[in-house]
Order: structure tokens, then sequence, then C-alpha cells
């Protein structure tokens, strides 16, 4: 698998419309300010975390942090947050609880902070 940073892409477009058809796309997240929690200060997010389900279980989540942690480096950003109702995925990649908070429709969710270190 190939990870491909969208906002690095010449192909912006073209890889939008590959995450709506998901035809050849294995797995896909995005790294933001903001995610689907209620007002925080929590920053940045690794959110909107896929794998489609015939990829699931070749730890390819795993592949996506590791680029979400390149680029929290080059952002000089020490955590990163994840807001998920999964037990024992993150956990898997180093991540520790951190609480649960309100999303944005007012449901629970697990946050999960992430320890960036030093290259």
């Amino acid at each position: 698998m190939k990870v491909i940073n969208y906002f690095d892409s010449d192909r912006q477009s073209h890889w939008l419309n590959e995450i709506k058809k998901g035809d050849s796309l294995v797995s896909f997240c995005t790294y933001a300010e903001k995610d689907d929690i209620q007002s925080t200060d929590l920053t940045p997010w690794m959110g909107f975390v896929y794998t489609f389900p015939e990829y699931r279980g070749h730890h390819y989540v795993g592949l996506l942090m590791e680029e979400i942690e390149r680029l929290a480096r080059k952002d000089g950003v020490s955590e990163v947050y994840i807001s998920t109702n999964h037990i024992g995925l993150y956990e898997k990649y180093g991540c520790e609880f951190k609480a649960e908070m309100k999303d944005i429709e007012g449901e629970t969710s697990r946050v999960y902070v992430k320890k960036i270190q030093e290259a």
C-alpha cells in the first residue's frame, strides 16, 4: 500500500473521486485541526479513519498512523487526538485513552491521544 498525502498530490480531484467510489482505495483518514468532538482546545486530530472491509486485518491503520506522525512532527506537534468508539484498535499503535467526550451529535465518544516522538 502506498500512502498518498491528498494535499501534496497533484491529483486531488482524482483521489476525491476515488474516496467516493472506494474501488482502488485501501484505507484513508484525515489530519485536521478539528474533528467531531464538540468545542475543545485539543488539536490536531486524526479523523474519519476507514479501511475498506476486504482490506481489514492487515494493519493499514498503522501505515496511516505513521504518516500522521510524520505530518505532526513536521508541524512541531507533540500529540494527536483520535475520536472513536473502537476499543482495542488504537491501543495497538501506542495511543492512550484520554477521556469520554461528546461529539457534535451529542453522542459519547472515546478520545485517545497519540504522543509524537521526535525523529
